[in-house]
Order: structure tokens, then sequence, then C-alpha cells
């Protein structure tokens, strides 16, 4: 099965979850961009860093701006990145900043964790009031005290924030710990189309809904079959929430004239005819970037163009996530040009990132999220990157984040390497290969292969594979994995 972009092995993707924007279709519960159109100047997508607020690739002022948290005023200080929001406002003629009028984020989910699972080293999968989460260690943004990738445990009351693929599974983008330990005390909140309705009886997503004593609001005529709502109460633990406030979400979609979303593509036929995020995509005459992509159902994409009878017709289709993923110390930094490069294997060619607006910066050591290429330290600061490559050897990193020291991975497409040969090239880069005392080869669902069994799996220029070279890095591959073939 391919695994060619972030999350790629799950189904194809659906939706994305935004705030004021009805998040959902009348069949199911994932969300959509419903309701953001309008005049002016329009974008919804994550958080990607601060000092004004940086959203697909545009710095927006916020000196004027409005925020509307959970559906309550609120400021800049009460946004983090990994929240999925919608920006009003303008754009200047640089395409890279702009003005923010108003910024709303609203969570996708919040409430007690249960079944949690390990899928991988790098993800986890639970389930909260019935929407399965994934997590992952490295894309995902994790809000709490002394709570992480490695601390989410069940029982934890969390705020999920992300997009909804093909399966109604919700990729977190950020997952808030609310509290350590659920209790019938705890605030929950689900979003979902209302079936079943029997007097002020209802449910979500298969979990009842009892609205006897909620206010209602944005529900000019009640509470009705088929209307898409967001509960929010107290939950009982077994399969009923008490709602104190159900509210409608607006599940329009508007025609604008300067659209920019995030989002997953699903239903590809053509560059003329496929979906993100629910929306009809016309990228037919659009710029490509990288030029070279190839669309294809749950590439994470951003679409930039107008809104016209409910199709965005697309100026501009960028890749927002590939297969690549390193991690390695930063050798040397080219602030002026917004690049920095990595030297996985002494001796060997160091690789060349790239950032942009739209790339998330992070140090998780200092635990700050204003943070630019200026900001690292050559020899010193470990990083992790996720990406794509420009076509020309180089990466176009779409989060860089400074870690903890641990062991080298450099993943991507495999350039050389053969059954008994001793050597094998990841983005340039050479591992040794010494069985049987140190490399051992894994294939795509974690199994042992031998190397023969691996290179004969593998396609040259084509397969995506992980290399591992553990702490007392050596330039020797410890583990060699087939991500997809």
């Amino acid at each position: 099965m391919k695994k060619r972009l972030m999350l790629a092995t799950l189904p194809t993707a659906l939706a994305l979850a935004l705030y004021g924007c009805g998040g959902g279709s009348s069949s199911d519960s994932s969300s959509t961009t419903a309701g953001i159109g309008g005049t002016g100047y329009v974008s919804s997508g994550t958080i990607t860093g601060f000092g004004s607020v940086f959203v697909n690739g545009v710095e927006f002022e916020t000196d004027s701006s409005s925020f509307d948290i959970e559906g309550v005023s609120g400021t800049q200080g009460d946004l983090a990145i990994g929240m999925v929001v919608k920006v009003n406002g303008s754009i200047n003629a640089d395409g890279i900043t702009g003005t923010a009028t108003s910024i709303s984020y609203d969570d996708d989910v919040q409430g007690p964790v249960s079944g949690l699972t390990s899928l991988s080293p790098d993800q986890k999968s639970f389930t909260v009031l019935g929407t399965t989460v994934i997590a992952d260690i490295n894309t995902t943004s994790y809000d709490g005290t002394n709570f992480d990738f490695t601390t989410l445990a069940n029982n934890n009351n969390v705020e999920v924030s992300g997009f909804y693929n093909a399966s109604n599974q919700l990729i977190a983008t950020r997952i808030e710990l609310k509290d350590v330990t659920f209790d019938n005390t705890s605030e929950v909140e689900l979003k979902g189309t209302i079936t079943g309705l029997t007097g002020t009886a209802f449910t979500l997503n298969g979990v009842n809904i009892d609205a006897s004593a909620a206010e209602l609001s944005d529900l000019p005529n009640g509470l009705t079959e088929g209307a898409y709502v967001e509960a929010k109460g107290t939950y009982n633990g077994v399969d009923t929430i008490i709602a104190s406030k159900v509210e409608g979400k607006d599940d329009s979609v508007e025609d604008t004239d300067e659209f920019e979303v995030e989002g997953f593509v699903s239903g590809y036929a053509s560059l003329a005819d496929f979906k993100v995020n629910q929306i009809p995509v016309d990228a037919s005459n659009a710029t490509l970037s990288p030029p070279s992509l190839t669309l294809e159902d749950d590439m994470q994409v951003e679409a930039e163009g107008q809104v016209v009878n409910g199709t965005l017709i697309a100026s501009e289709l960028k890749l927002r996530s590939g297969e690549i993923k390193i991690k390695a110390t930063v050798s040397a930094v080219d602030a002026a040009n917004n690049t920095f490069t990595i030297s996985p294997v002494s001796g060997q060619p160091a690789i060349t990132v790239h950032v942009g607006t739209e790339t998330e910066m992070e140090n998780d050591l200092l635990d700050t999220d204003s943070f630019s290429v200026n900001d690292l330290n050559p020899a010193t600061d470990f990083v992790e990157i996720e990406g794509y490559d420009n076509g020309d050897g180089s990466v176009f990193a779409s989060e860089v984040k400074v870690k903890e020291v641990s062991d080298i991975v450099v993943q991507g497409v495999i350039e050389a390497g053969t059954g008994s040969g001793t050597t094998i090239k990841v983005l340039g880069v050479e591992f040794q290969i010494s069985t049987p005392a140190e490399t051992s080869f894994e294939n795509t669902d974690g199994t042992s292969m031998t190397q023969t069994e691996f290179f004969n799996a593998v396609t040259l220029g084509q397969s995506v594979v992980k290399i591992e070279d553990k702490v007392t890095t050596n330039g020797t591959a410890d583990t060699i994995e087939i991500e997809s073939l």
C-alpha cells in the first residue's frame, strides 16, 4: 500500500475541521469548509507560527483583529501551533503577508481518551466519544503540562483539532490536555448530524445526547433531524452526553474572490475534478508546486483561487507534506536564503533544507514556536524534519522541530543499493550495510527480511525506505525499513 505522503497509509481524506464552518456533511461526522466563503480574503488551515499569525504560508498582522475562540471573544494568546483556524482579512501583493480582520477557532472534539493503541513507533490511535483519532509523534502538536506523545494515556480528557480522513478518523494536528483524569464533571464537546430525534433526545455519531436542559444557539427552527450541531456538556462515561448547550453550525459554502484552503485530496479524477475538504476543485489551469507534482487521493495540499458557484477555481496548488523524514544535527545555516543543511553521515554530502512561511517551526527544548531559520544553531541543534523533494535533490520542509538528540533517521526514495552490496543511498547520503552483525531489514509491516529479500522487494527510484543509525552513530545503518513500494 502507498505511503507516499504524510498519513497516506490511511484511507482517502475527506474533510477538514474548521471553526465556524459547519464542520460536517449531512451523512457523517467529517468536517467541511462550509460557511467560510464571502467577500475579501479567506484562509483556512493550521497555524504554523507566531510573531503575527502564520496560516497557509501567509503572515497575518493581527493588531486590529478580533479573535473568536470556540464562540467566545479571545486574544491571540489563546491560539496555538496546530490549531485549525479560519482567517478573514486581506492579503498583500507579495502573497506572503496580509492583515487579519478576524481569526476564529473551534476544536473538533473534546472528551475522554479510550482504546489507546500504538500503530507504529510514530503513531497512536484512540477514541474520543466515538471519534477515532490518530496522533503522530512528529506532525501533532501537544499542549499541557508534561503532556506529549509519550504521556498520552487512556482516560485523559483531551481537546483535538485536525483533519478528517475518508473513514472519519480525525488526524490530529493539535491535542490539548484538559484534565489528566476524566470524570463526570469534565466538559465534553462533540459535533455531528442530528439523527433519531425524539423530543429533546437525539444521537451524534452514535453518542446519545440529552438536550432537555440545553441552551439552543443558532438554531432558528430548534432541534431538527439532519441539522449539523455541536453539543457541549458532561458525559456519563457510558453512552450519553448531558448537554448544557447545543449550537447550530453553518453548512453552506459561499463564493469568494480570494480563498485558500489546506487539506487532503479526495475523489481525484483529474486536475479539473477532485475535492479538498469536500469542496470541488478545478486546478486544470493552476500553477503546481513543486512543478513535478502528480496529484492523487490522500495528498495533503493547499489550494488557492476563487470560489465560483461552489467550486474552487484554483490558480495555485501546493503540496503541503511529503514522504521525506530526517532526524539529524544542523551543519550550517543560510538565513538570507531561508535554508540550512544537515549532514547525517560524516564525509557524505549534506542535505539542503528549504523553509517558507508555510513551514511549521518549533523548538521543543525551549518550548517556543516563534522560531525561524536564523534561530538554528549549527553543530548544536538536533532537528526533526518532514517535507518533500524539491526535484533538485534538496528538501522543502513542511515541519522543522528542534528536539533532544536521538537516532539519525533518513527517509526518502531509495536511490542505490543491491541485495549483496555494502551500501544503500537515500537523499544522496550513502550508509554502510553490515549484515548480519549490525544492519537489519524490515518490511512495511515490521516483519524481518533478509537483505536479498529487501532489495528484491524495492524498486530503485520509486520505493520509500527509512534508514536508522542509532545514537552511537557511525554511518552504518542499524535498521532499514520499507515505508512504501
